[in-house]
């Protein structure tokens, strides 16, 4: 009897420390998962496109919360979208502005020009720039900067239409990291989310990943460069860049993909493992980095072209700007 319990006694201990190594591991890794005070420090800081340059001053009478400043951008700007829908207000030639305004100071200037009065909740519709997501974060992530606040540009799939559409849409957004909750809450200042649930915005770590793996659901990916696996890579390859801080304009991208008869069975096997890699690495970037900005320099086909705009429109909507 005293055996037995003494047996019973040395098994319960055993399981206690396994438990114990178990959650040690699991807080050590929680850790692992915060960014570092040097990487939120550079998040905070204004980069060559997020730099309102001599237009600061206009920032002076922003909003103070988060929210205030999403709606703020959201009343600067109007999607391209949302402007074919205004045709009695914004002239046809405006219907995509993103190629004048390449940078925040851009379009401070423009905005400037069209409404004296500056970054206004009363501004006009046919006063706002005509501009995609990404001249949306880009607005939003220099406005928050400008406050020591750590945001970043994240790229991915946006899931807002996929029951009436059966599509995940290539997106961006804004990561902004929440002080008090010690994480990054996703905020879409184009569609003025605050907070947004991660199942309503897919990364393309994960998208790569399913479509490797045969597991991609039965829905269509599209993005400005094709669908399916075009735009995965397009996406992930962008989303890379941007929690790099290399916030290049989206149309900028490997030469490869924007080619119509792209095929990832084109790729050597090289080639297939570094974007493995990166999709992998893309999980956890904030424990990445260095790997990934290491991948991003020494490989020359990732390297982004500066490109006309024009392929892009041919490619969205089948027609020149």
């Amino acid at each position: 009897m005293r055996i037995t319990k003494n047996k019973t006694v040395v098994a319960s201990l055993f399981i206690l420390v396994l438990c114990m190594i178990f959650i040690n591991q699991s807080c050590n890794q929680n850790t692992q998962d915060k960014p570092s005070a040097a990487l939120l420090n550079k998040y905070s800081q204004f980069t060559e496109y997020t730099d309102p340059g001599e237009y600061s001053l206009l920032y002076n009478s922003m909003p103070e919360t988060t929210e205030g400043i999403c709606k703020l951008v959201k009343k600067q700007l109007i999607h391209p979208f949302e402007a074919r829908e205004m045709k009695d207000i914004i002239p046809e030639d405006r219907y995509m502005e993103d190629g004048d305004f390449p940078t925040v100071s851009d379009m401070l200037k423009e905005l400037l020009q069209r409404d004296s009065e500056g970054l206004i909740m009363t501004r006009k519709p046919a006063n706002r720039l005509v501009v995609a997501c990404y001249h949306h974060s880009l607005l939003f992530a220099s406005m928050l900067r400008s406050k020591g606040i750590p945001v970043r540009m994240r790229a991915g799939f946006a899931r807002y239409f996929e029951k009436q559409a059966n599509v995940r849409f290539g997106h961006i957004i804004c990561e902004v990291w929440d002080n008090d909750k010690q994480a990054w809450i996703i905020v879409d200042p184009d569609r003025n989310y605050i907070n947004l649930p991660a199942s309503r915005f897919e990364f393309p770590s994960v998208s790569w990943e399913n479509y490797k793996n045969d597991r991609l659901p039965d829905v269509t990916y599209t993005s400005s460069t094709g669908n399916g696996a075009q735009a995965t890579l397009h996406i992930l390859l962008l989303d890379q860049a941007f929690v790099l801080s290399d916030e290049r304009n989206y149309w900028h991208t490997p030469v490869f993909l924007f080619t119509d008869s792209f095929s990832p069975g084109d790729f050597n096997k090289n080639k297939i493992e570094i974007i493995d890699k990166i999709a992998m690495l893309m999980n956890k970037p904030d424990n990445n980095i260095d790997k990934l900005q290491q991948i991003y320099l020494s490989n020359e086909f990732l390297n982004a072209q500066e490109r006309s705009l024009e392929t892009y429109y041919q490619k969205m909507y089948g027609e020149d700007k």
